[in-house]
């Protein structure tokens, strides 16, 4: 009321309060006074009225019905005589027993007085409930309700257990001077908190002056990075000092007060331990700035160590959420501008390349493409939305899992020295495929109807201006995320639209680890983005010729290679894509040869033309055939290879089940089977099962989620089995790659058959 606050006493009385800053407790005030010079008042939580310790009686208040509830036990001592202290003994525990339910208890010694003993009601499921000689332990977690007799001998409600021990038959000046006595702590650690942070604002303002990058500049950075640690420290102490001692502060700092200072504390620790990242970075910038050996490797370790900042923040976090999720917006505005985790993992990514490498400044051929894929997901993913954002996601994961492949394939072969950066590059790689695919199974599991499946083979085509990091910089130039072919497959990449002055547009993509080299450029061809090869330079005829001999040479040690790499069941994408680029070689090498004047007529030259061709054409057919196989893998469920191998014609697929009604009422559906086959080997690759709420439901009118991919070993174990499986808590989850969309469905229908004459149809 006009600022003014008012609140209920236990009387039924309205006293106007104020906060005493001195400790932070509210006190009734007369109209006139700056400052409140009434008695203390405090709130009972459970009724929310006030009270003074002055002048009440702080036990005989009945028991809260709806909270007992929830520390009910199932035992029974109708019958069984109380001991002395009026409670029931069980298995080494004791018992109250209110209004015919046992509740178990546990004496709190703190709280107890010569003249009265005071006992707690803990939930045996609790760890606060488990102690030997059934003494209530603050320290430990768990749910607690003071409790007390009366004189009648029955059970009521003790703010005693609240407050830490307050003897009931004290004074009100003892009452008051207990209270504040144990309030002192937490008001002194609050003290020593504002003077750390102003100490911490004296610090920073003599370092932020100082020349960058100079000794006398990284000295006090280290004293501040040491003071800001101490900081966080006594922030961590005191949140839980204020945890620790709810049960008692809730009443002292009342009317929400309790909660706002704890969720600003918890805010500030957020903020401290952003202020500890951006310390670190600006000590550590002038050395990691560097591209030496020495550098990024003390770079990683610094990476690596904001990591295990970010994780404390993100446990800081996870508590503010908890208790209020509208506290999002507050956080956010707290991160703003400071990496995350996976801006840092990104960066980690980048390091483990560069150290892989002889020479740091020119990373290793291996690496950019998952590398690009990372920083889509990391930067541009939030340009992407609707159905083409499962899409991007999808090629980026290919992108991951094929260059992960062929990490492991390098182990082996790496020195012992570069050995330990692979591994993290793999670890980095190995986090971004498990967020990638948990974001892939969240989209697929909100699909509300058939209709909103992504269709696997959509274009993607996205412009974009990306946002100003400062609002006077200079605009951006629009960029484009596309999906692009190359060897059979597809690759979704980002770059800067270029309009050329007869209209026609291009895409430059930078090299990410030479961006001052020229980028490769894209045009759009027959409806799909195509690189724009550059001609090479013109060379001796001769020297083409050594070359194509010493290409001619490799080709079936290439050939035996991609069979090894087969039998190692590598990814069967990289398996390709490293021969066709080898086939891309010889072919390109042919035209180059067929482009010199007169080369026609020289026999010898023709004959290595036509070799070159056929050995490229051999190593793109083998690789075809390879990736074919390996996408024939029984064991493996991927819809997406299942719409390759539909699509090439290398399936046959028979209809075995037809509308079989399983379970009843409710829970009644109908299934349709499809044995997917391999059509040269006439074998059964995989089941694709197809569940419906009515039985003339058209095909493709399946439930939602209600189309997947099965292993035969899944099939073959029957409906039976998968129940057991339930049971026992072992219920095998779908994953994206499983369900079938609809427009892959159509093509298992279009090419469905029904079984022969006198072929048995599974039942």
């Amino acid at each position: 009321m006009k600022g003014r606050l008012f609140v209920s006493t236990e009387d039924g009385h309205v006293l106007h309060v104020g906060l005493d800053p001195d400790n932070g407790l509210y006190r009734a005030k007369l109209p006139g006074e700056l400052k409140p010079s009434g008695p203390i008042l405090l709130q009972d939580p459970f009724s929310l009225r006030w009270f003074s310790p002055d002048d009440a009686d702080l036990i005989g208040y009945p028991l809260p019905q709806k909270r007992l509830e929830g520390f009910r036990t199932p035992l029974d001592f109708a019958g069984a005589s109380p001991d002395s202290d009026g409670l029931h003994g069980f298995e080494g525990k004791r018992y109250a027993v209110i209004e015919g339910h046992a509740y178990q208890v546990m004496r709190d010694i703190d709280a107890s007085s010569p003249a009265r003993k005071v006992w707690r009601i803990v939930n045996s499921k609790d760890p606060v409930a488990h102690d030997t000689e059934n003494v209530y332990r603050p320290s430990r977690a768990g749910e607690t309700l003071g409790i007390v007799r009366d004189a009648d001998h029955g059970w009521v409600s003790s703010r005693s257990g609240l407050l830490g021990g307050m003897p009931r038959t004290a004074t009100a000046r003892a009452n008051i001077a207990h209270l504040l006595q144990r309030y002192e702590p937490i008001r002194e650690a609050f003290a020593a908190l504002q003077a750390s942070d102003a100490r911490f604002n004296e610090l920073w303002d003599v370092a932020k002056h100082l020349p960058e990058g100079s000794d006398l500049e990284r000295a006090e950075l280290i004293g501040l990075e040491v003071h800001t640690l101490k900081h966080i420290h006594l922030q961590t102490e005191f949140v839980q000092s204020l945890i620790d001692n709810k049960d008692w502060l809730v009443m002292m700092k009342a009317g929400g007060v309790y909660k706002t200072e704890l969720h600003e504390q918890q805010l500030a620790r957020v903020d401290y331990l952003n202020k500890l990242l951006a310390i670190m970075d600006r000590r550590v910038y002038p050395s990691v700035a560097l591209m030496t050996v020495d550098s990024l490797k003390g770079n990683l370790a610094h990476m690596n160590k904001k990591l295990r900042v970010l994780d404390d923040r993100q446990a800081v976090m996870d508590q503010v959420r908890k208790v209020s999720r509208s506290a999002t917006s507050e956080i956010e505005e707290l991160n703003r501008g400071i990496p995350g985790v996976d801006q840092i993992n990104c960066a980690r990514y980048n390091l483990c390349l560069r150290l892989l490498a002889d020479d740091p400044t020119i990373p290793p051929p291996f690496g950019m493409r998952s590398y690009m894929a990372v920083n889509l997901f990391v930067e541009e993913l939030h340009n992407v939305s609707g159905q083409s954002r499962p899409v991007v996601l999808q090629l980026a994961l290919d992108e991951i899992r094929l260059e992960k492949g062929r990490f492991e394939e390098l182990l082996p072969a790496l020195p012992a020295t570069k050995t330990p950066y692979l591994h993290e590059a793999m670890s980095v790689l190995g986090t971004f495929e498990s967020r990638i695919d948990g974001q892939l199974n969240d989209i697929y599991a909100r699909v509300d109807s058939n209709t909103e499946w992504p269709a696997l083979d959509q274009d993607i085509d996205l412009d974009f201006v990306p946002q100003q990091s400062v609002p006077t910089a200079t605009p951006s130039a629009p960029r484009k995320i596309f999906r692009t072919r190359q060897h059979g497959t597809y690759r979704v990449l980002v770059g800067v639209r270029q309009v050329d002055p007869d209209g026609s547009v291009t895409i430059d993509v930078p090299d990410p680890f030479k961006p001052e080299d020229p980028p490769q450029r894209y045009e759009k061809r027959q409806g799909e983005w195509h690189p724009m090869r550059s001609t090479p330079p013109a060379a001796p005829t001769p020297q083409l010729l050594g070359q194509a001999t010493h290409l001619l040479d490799r080709v079936d040690e290439l050939l035996d290679e991609g069979l090894a790499m087969e039998s190692r069941k590598s990814n069967p994408t990289s398996i390709r894509e490293s021969l066709d680029e080898s086939a891309d070689e010889l072919h390109g090498l042919a035209s180059r040869l067929e482009s010199i004047e007169g080369i026609a007529s020289d026999a010898q030259a023709a004959s290595v033309i036509a070799r070159l061709k056929a050995a490229g054409d051999s190593l793109s057919t083998a690789g075809r055939d390879i990736m074919v196989r390996m996408y024939k893998d029984k064991a493996v469920l991927d819809v997406l290879r299942l719409n390759y191998l539909l699509e090439h014609s290398q399936l046959n697929v028979i209809k075995i089940v037809a509308r079989k009604q399983l379970g009843k009422g409710k829970d009644k559906s109908f299934l349709d089977v499809y044995s997917i086959n391999d059509r040269s080997a006439n074998t059964p690759l995989w089941e694709a099962h197809f569940h419906y709420d009515r039985q003339d439901r058209p095909a493709l009118d399946y439930t939602v989620r209600g189309a997947h991919m099965k292993t035969l070993a899944q099939a073959g174990a029957g409906s039976a089995f998968q129940q057991r499986q339930e049971q026992a808590g072992l219920a095998h989850q779908p994953i994206w790659r499983e369900y079938i969309s609809p427009k892959v469905a159509q093509k298992l229908f279009d090419c469905a058959s029904e079984p022969a004459a006198g072929t048995p149809v599974r039942q």
